[in-house]
């Protein structure tokens, strides 16, 4: 049961490898399995399909993600929503694949960009609902959170860019630190222009 557990985890992180490197429908069964070190029916002892591995590989990925979102609320203060930018950050910079499976899915716009768009991304934004028809919430609408996750996907989809141009790991912490900061004070920006905003 060990091994056949241990196989499963194997097969799991080949695949999430290759799936965040190259995307869903450029990785096969077989590449998932040579990389394994087994046969390509031996995957079929463990998933249906290729699509079951995609799955499971988003699953891993995103519900801690989604668990997290579930502490935001839209009705929170700026020093909150600066805690959850945050957080959010962090939870992806520790699991940069999100971000490239992600890029991969939007780019090809099949089974993959509905999976992770219907399964995980409502989940991930459903505490904005409660804040869009809320005249108290002024800073929470469609464009705001557009631009915030762009700008923070964009960041990890593109550290190899930034690093081959400027000679810096945009990953590593002192780098991250500078992004996070960065967004703390974007939102501190929002902040101070809200009651300018009102008056006008």
């Amino acid at each position: 049961m060990t091994t056949r557990r241990n196989t499963r985890e194997k097969i799991l992180e080949v695949a999430e490898q290759l799936f965040a490197k190259q995307g869903f429908a450029a990785t096969s069964v077989s590449e998932i399995a040579a990389r394994v070190g087994i046969s390509s029916p031996g995957i079929y002892k463990h998933f249906n399909n290729k699509l079951a591995i995609y799955e499971e590989v988003c699953e891993r990925l995103m519900a801690p993600i989604v668990e997290t979102s579930t502490k935001l609320h839209a009705a929170a203060d700026f020093l909150e929503i600066r805690e959850q930018l945050r957080t959010l950050m962090s939870d992806l910079s520790a699991k940069p694949n999100i971000a490239r499976l992600v890029q991969h899915a939007t780019l090809a716009q099949d089974e993959t960009l509905t999976l992770l768009s219907e399964r995980w991304y409502r989940k991930l934004f459903a505490f904005l609902n409660d804040g869009i028809n809320d005249p108290d919430v002024e800073w929470i609408h469609a464009p705001t959170a557009m631009a915030f996750h762009c700008m923070i996907l964009g960041y990890v989809t593109l550290a190899p860019l930034h690093q081959s141009i400027f000679g810096i790991d945009p990953m590593e912490p002192k780098q991250l630190e500078a992004q996070l900061q960065l967004q703390n004070d974007m939102v501190d920006g929002f902040n101070r222009l809200l009651p300018f905003a009102k008056k006008n």
